[in-house]
């Protein structure tokens, strides 16, 4: 009896860990995360999304957590990294765009409640041409080092 416990609880811990995962069309979004934030702070959401199809785009998102959510890209402008919403997110024809720090993100701006981590946060993400879907993103620790994928994009 206890190995069945065991056992199903690591099925469950393994499905949550790709609960997050969602197909729409020909898109892939994986791996679905935000960072954890207080009351009143913002802070970002990522992902990566693979297209098998024909080229589309973010062209918003929602979260009813933030006062505001907004597309952003984050660039160098004279020597300084710079954050400015953008009015969609390129997602080229069998190509892959990801969402990730210092680069393009959703930026989730005044919170009104604690991101804490371990938990998930429903974010609409809108599609110019493969529609609506709401992804569950799982939330990450702030002060968690990035993991090497992310540090070498």
């Amino acid at each position: 009896m206890r190995r069945l416990i065991i056992a199903t609880a690591a099925i469950c811990a393994a499905t949550a860990v790709y609960a997050a995962d969602v197909k729409v069309g020909p898109l892939t979004l994986e791996d679905v995360w935000a960072r954890s934030a207080q009351t009143g702070q913002m802070t970002g959401a990522f992902m990566r999304i693979q297209n098998s199809g024909a080229a589309d785009k973010i062209i918003s998102a929602s979260c009813d957590a933030a006062k505001a959510t907004e597309l952003h890209a984050t660039q160098m402008s004279d020597g300084v990294m710079k954050m400015r919403p953008v009015s969609a997110m390129e997602i080229p024809a069998m190509g892959e765009l990801s969402l990730k720090p210092g680069g393009y993100h959703i930026m989730l701006i005044g919170l009104n409640r604690p991101l804490v981590a371990g938990e998930t946060l429903p974010i609409k993400v809108t599609f110019e041409k493969a529609g609506a879907v709401t992804l569950n993103a799982i939330i990450k620790d702030k002060a968690a080092p990035l993991s090497r994928d992310m540090q070498s994009q």
